[in-house]
Order: structure tokens, then sequence, then C-alpha cells
């Protein structure tokens, strides 16, 4: 009868199990970037849509603003035209009420400059405010030629321009004074200021790097905040960004739009609307190293994070490795201990006469050749006391060896 022989212990194919922990670990680690980046973007995302929000509020604001601006500034220089067209400059009384009514009307509006009226040649002749005392000619200006010239020109604003009576850089609002029989006798007009606007746009907080612009419908700047330049020196500048020109030719009334600006070279989120009932474009932009700086700090944590996450699984798939390695070792050793004891394991065909052992091939050894070659053991000889009683009988005449 053979040797009985157990069932080998089963172990995992070394190049599966290897292939199988590295892709298991790929995938966990892809898994957690792809998470890091959906994080990422979404945060992104919501940081730029905050801040076009933000944006589209201060628009709105200030649209309102600028539009009260110059409402109010119109509503003072069109009273101020039909009361002198209905009481007239003739009388000295008559000049003197018109002086009063004009102060009372910068009173309701005491963010302008001057209200002041010009008779047909363009002589300054009554006001109030600065610089309303000063006899200055502005016929040659060109909200008065139009004004004398075109007589259904209603409201005319001024290009941005140095006031020759303020010395500062100012908007001109103006209407045509008519006589009864509807000659030219000469215009109404309010002062507006542009740093008023200069000092309204910097109570915004658009942040370190953000910026507010007013610009007219030829888009020559009118007012924006911060300074481009040294002061001043930038009003009626028009180099402006290609989306801002594609947005000017639209027609449409508000949107948003990403540029860089020409100014700076800072990119920047813009709102940018056209303000109601005024031929003026207000724009808000808010700079990306701004309203992103908490989102850059969240990006950097989220790679540390990740690298962190991807040195761990590398280091723990390093050492599952070198412990199956291992293991592999001793199940190795294991076995062949096993196989070595197993040999001898079963039933053994052995000669009842001789004590020979009969090995796999049908071969005859003696027993101790046997168990020499399928195991460890090492043998010396020597007899026992009954063989040896067998072999060297006593007798009296020999003493025992």
């Amino acid at each position: 009868m053979e040797p009985f022989q157990d069932a080998p212990i089963q172990t995992f194919a070394p190049k599966r199990f290897l292939l199988g922990l590295q892709a298991g670990v790929l995938i966990l680690n892809l898994f957690v970037i792809l998470m890091a980046g959906i994080s990422v973007y979404k945060g992104l995302q919501s940081r730029r849509d905050l801040a076009i929000a933000t944006a589209q509020n201060l628009s709105l604001v200030l649209d309102r603003y600028v539009a009260e601006t110059f409402s109010k500034a119109d509503l003072a220089v069109l009273a101020v035209k039909e009361e002198v067209e209905r009481v007239g400059m003739d009388s000295a009384r008559g000049r003197q009420d018109l002086d009063a009514f004009i102060r009372r009307q910068h009173e309701r509006a005491p963010e302008l400059l001057a209200i002041r009226t010009t008779n047909a040649e363009g002589v300054v002749d009554h006001g109030s405010g600065v610089g309303s005392n000063a006899s200055v000619n502005l016929s040659d200006r060109e909200h008065f030629i139009r004004l004398r010239d075109v007589p259904g020109a209603g409201l005319v604003i001024s290009r941005p321009l140095m006031g020759r009576l303020t010395g500062t850089w100012v908007i001109i609002l103006a209407r045509r004074i008519e006589r009864p029989d509807h000659s030219f006798a000469g215009m109404a007009h309010a002062v507006i200021p542009l740093d008023q606007f200069t000092r309204a746009f910097s109570a915004l907080d658009v942040g370190p790097h953000g910026s507010v612009a007013l610009r007219d419908l030829d888009m020559g700047l009118i007012a924006r905040h911060p300074e481009p330049v040294s002061a001043g020196t930038a009003i009626g500048q028009r180099v402006v960004s290609p989306e801002f020109v594609a947005f000017a030719q639209s027609g449409r009334g508000a949107g948003t739009y990403r540029a860089v600006t020409p100014f700076d070279h800072v990119e920047r989120t813009f709102a940018i609307r056209r303000v109601s009932g005024q031929p003026f474009f207000i724009l808000v932009g808010l700079a990306d190293r701004d309203y992103l700086a908490d989102w850059r700090r969240d990006v950097a944590q989220e790679v540390m994070e990740v690298l962190l996450f991807t040195c761990l699984t590398l280091v723990a798939s390093w050492m599952v490795h070198r412990a199956w390695v291992r293991q592999q070792a001793v199940h190795a050793r294991l076995e062949a201990l096993l196989a070595e004891v197993k040999t001898l394991g079963g039933m053994l065909p052995i000669c009842s006469h001789c004590k020979k052992i009969r090995d796999d091939k049908g071969y005859w050894n003696q027993i101790e050749a046997y168990l020499n070659e399928h195991t460890d053991a090492e043998f010396t000889h020597g007899i026992c006391p009954d063989c040896a009683k067998e072999v060297f009988p006593r007798s009296g005449k020999h003493t025992a060896i």
C-alpha cells in the first residue's frame, strides 16, 4: 500500500495577489483623488457664483445711486429753466428772485457743485455754488453749442471736462432756455463733480484688488476706483477689454463676464449694467485673487490630505506585501516539513521476516536505509541484550563481551 499523502496547503498565486493588491490601492487612491477633485471644483464654482451675485448686487445699488444723482440734477435744471422762462430776467427784482430760486434748488441737491444759467451769448449770469459769482463765457462748450443749434435737444449731458470755474473734473447737465417766441435765450445747467462718484465707489467693499467704474456709452471713463494712474489722468480714456466691447454692442441692459483689465492686468469677474434712464455703464469687478484666496487655501489643504492618504495607503500596501511574502515563506517551509513527515505516514509494507521496507518503486530496502532517506534521522549500530544472548551464547569457558 502506498504511503498516504494529505492535500497540500493552498496559497494564492504570487502574481495574482500582487496585482490584486496594486489594483486595489490604485483604485482606492484614484477614488479619493476623484472625490477631492469634485470637491475642489464645486468649491470653485460656489465661490465664483457668490462673486457674481455680490458684483450684481453692488452694481444694482450703484445703478440706483448714479441714476438718482443725475435725476435730481436734471430736476433742478428743469425747475430753473422753467422759472427763467416764466418770470424772465428783465428787471432787477426778477434777477434777484431767480438767484434765490436757484439757491433753494441747490439746497435740495447739495451733492452738486453749482447750478447756473447763461445768456444767449454763453456768459454765466446767475447761479449758486462754486464760481457762480464769476463771469465766464461757455459758448465754446459742446453742450452749449448743441442746445443753441438744436431746439429739441432736451437734456444734454456733457463728456467729462475740466471746469473753468471749479478747476476740477465735472460733468454738466444742461437744458435750453427759450424766449416766448422759442428763440434761444441761454442754458440752465448743473455741475456734477466726478470725485463724488469716486468717493461713493471707494466706500464699497470690493476687495483689495476689486474695481468699480462708470463709463459713458462711448466707453469713455468717467470715474473709477481705484484710480488706474495718477488722479484724473485716465478720465475719458477708452482702453477696455474685448468682453466689455462685446457687451456694449449687444444692447443688453445687464450681464456678467470675466476679463483681464487692461489698466492693471488683473483678472476680475465683472457685473455690468446700463444705468437706468441715463447714458452710462456701471461696472463692478471682483478680483479672482481676492475671492478665490480662501479656495486656494482649501485646495492646498486638500492636496496635502490626498498626498498624506496616498502615502499611508502605499505604506500600508507595502507592509501587507511584506507580511504576505513572509507568510508565503512560512507556508513553503511548513509544506517542506510536512512533506518530510508525511512520507512516513500511513501503512508501510515491511517484510515480516527480514524487516525490509518496500518503497513506492517496488524496491525492498533495509529499514535503516529507508528511514535515513525519508527523515533526518541518523543511525548507529549496536546489539540489544536479547540478540546478544542469541548471537553470543554464554558458556563457562567464554566470558561476556
